[in-house]
């Protein structure tokens, strides 16, 4: 149900041809060779699994974390006879394995269900919800091509043969891709992803703070959590990282062009989120399409540049990269990525860097509107008034909300 690029539309006849044509994609094994692939264990042979590298951190970092709920994925699809191989990839590909993201319609959880949705299937979690709502889905069309696109662009319009977004074919695409890397390599998958660790986000945490907490590269923790990158971080939320660094991730080349190699699991949409990039600008580059999966061992540049105004500051003796972005008030991640610093090297004195002041802090607060809610309780909950909300909103007289909508709350 959530992805973050709403595009074109397309009908859904072309679902059919649209999975064959780009099928080389779904199911092309990638440039590791078969003997790399995972052995059976018998007569007491160690198993060999694909190396680390042949796959997406952000991939390993979400498969970890949907590890932590799969017993609950597994007992709902045998209830609800779907295939559990089907519901983990949906779930990976809605949430990141994330429990507490809402989506700009409004969808919730894990599965990123729709709150109406939620109440009609009378279920007590998210996950059940999910996993009973797929079922019912497939059942229904016949086809699990059809059923994920109903998930996704609703079944109202599957069934009535309506234009679907091309958002929801790519979704098809997208979730096609993660259960054929599960179905080929889940065994390696599985073993890569067991040596990530966990850390929970603390009341207060931000990206640099859990940096250097966890002694973690700011851009291995991005890549690995691709679906927090670009949303604040949240009290209780899981963040999946690497127990020994990797200097294997970007390269950076002549003229400072970085580059990256595509691994199984990769998603050119989570890449720009991850490493802020304009999607049109890394379709561009790349000649990518709005409608495709990533094979494996494509290299992809990066267009980091910024055409915003930056700062000159020269590195003086005992500079950190801290202590820079404190007296310039700016983020350290815009530091480390304007400039390319993706390896633990301390800075250089007398390296030149481009600092971008932080952008000021909006005068409002965002909230999701919850069951029972109105203008005049939100309004006095935040210690504002119905009229400042409607403004704020664009709202003119109105003061009709639903739940899950996004309001613009003004600050103190």
């Amino acid at each position: 149900m959530m992805n973050r690029d709403r595009i074109r539309i397309f009908t859904l006849d072309h679902l059919g041809w649209l999975v064959v044509a780009v099928g080389i994609s779904l199911i092309g094994v990638p440039h590791a060779t078969a003997g790399t692939t995972v052995a059976n264990v018998q007569n007491g042979e160690v198993p060999t699994y694909v190396p680390l590298d042949d796959f997406s951190p952000g991939f390993l970092g979400i498969y970890r974390k949907v590890m932590e709920i799969e017993a609950d994925i597994l007992r709902y699809a045998e209830k609800y006879g779907l295939d559990p191989g089907l519901a983990r990839a949906v779930c990976m590909y809605e949430s990141g394995g994330n429990a507490n993201l809402t989506s700009w319609a409004g969808a919730r959880g894990y599965f990123q269900v729709m709150p109406a949705t939620f109440r009609a299937l009378r279920v007590p979690t998210n996950i059940e919800a999910g996993v009973k709502y797929l079922a019912q889905l497939v059942k229904q069309f016949g086809r699990e091509d059809y059923a994920l696109a109903a998930y996704n662009g609703g079944p109202g319009r599957v069934a009535r043969g309506r234009p679907m977004p091309l958002e929801s074919l790519q979704y098809v695409l997208g979730v096609g891709h993660y259960r054929t890397v599960l179905q080929l390599h889940e065994e390696s998958v599985r073993y890569h992803a067991q040596q990530l660790k966990l850390e929970t986000v603390h009341e207060g945490d931000d990206w640099w703070g859990l940096s250097r907490r966890l002694n973690v590269h700011l851009l291995q923790l991005r890549l690995h959590n691709p679906f927090l990158t670009d949303r604040p971080l949240r009290a209780g939320q899981l963040i999946a990282y690497p127990a020994q660094p990797r200097t294997d991730l970007l390269s950076v080349g002549e003229g400072d062009a970085v580059e990256y190699r595509t691994r199984l699991g990769d998603n050119y949409f989570n890449l720009a989120f991850t490493l802020d990039i304009d999607l049109d600008l890394l379709r561009s580059a790349n000649g990518l399409w709005h409608l495709q999966t990533l094979p494996a061992g494509l290299p992809l540049r990066l267009p980091l540049s910024r055409s915003e105004k930056y700062d000159a500051h020269r590195v003086q003796s005992g500079d950190t990269l801290e202590a820079v972005a404190k007296r310039a008030a700016a983020d350290p991640w815009q530091i480390i990525r304007d400039n390319n610093l993706f390896s633990n090297e301390p800075l250089r004195e007398g390296m030149m860097l481009k600092v971008r002041p932080a952008p000021p802090k909006p005068a409002y607060t965002v909230y999701r509107v919850q069951t029972g809610d109105n203008l005049g309780a939100i309004a006095e909950r935040f210690g504002t008034t119905v009229s400042a909300i409607q403004s704020l909103n664009s709202m003119g007289r109105s003061t009709l909300i639903r739940i899950g909508q996004a309001l613009r709350i003004p600050s103190k």
